[in-house]
């Protein structure tokens, strides 16, 4: 991948990581602002339900932030684009769908068929013996 490429890669993580930033500071002024009686069960419910779904999207949002550093990080140390399994190229259609991809398309597929027999194994066995 050519130097070009790699600095668009970056200049898209940096967006999405300031527009991560800026959501979550702009939600967590609102959680801190919102101090509410309500007299109905079921407005104090479903404002908390509202509450926990942020908390929610925010550990979420954290999370990308956390990913999106250690792509930056990647970038710093030449590493970018670079699959940490097999040391191959990661494709540029991939890293336009995921900036914060640490695996080539191949290496991504084979750990996810890897985890699937397990599963199908587990769910394809009857719950009771058969009598």
């Amino acid at each position: 991948m050519g130097q070009l490429e790699v600095d668009r890669h970056q200049q898209v993580l940096r967006d999405m990581l300031e527009t991560l930033l800026g959501q979550t500071r702009d939600a967590m002024d609102v959680l801190s602002r919102e101090v509410a009686s309500f007299a109905d069960v079921t407005d104090r419910a479903t404002a908390e339900s509202d509450r926990q779904l942020s908390i929610i999207m925010r550990e979420r949002d954290r999370q990308l932030i956390e990913e999106i550093h250690e792509a930056l990080g990647r970038v710093k140390d030449g590493e970018y684009g670079i699959c940490q399994e097999c040391g191959e190229e990661i494709g540029s259609a991939r890293l336009r769908a995921q900036p914060t991809a640490t695996l080539c398309v191949h290496c991504k597929a084979m750990l996810e068929e890897m985890g699937r027999p397990h599963l199908a194994g587990s769910r394809a066995e009857p719950p009771f013996p058969e009598l």
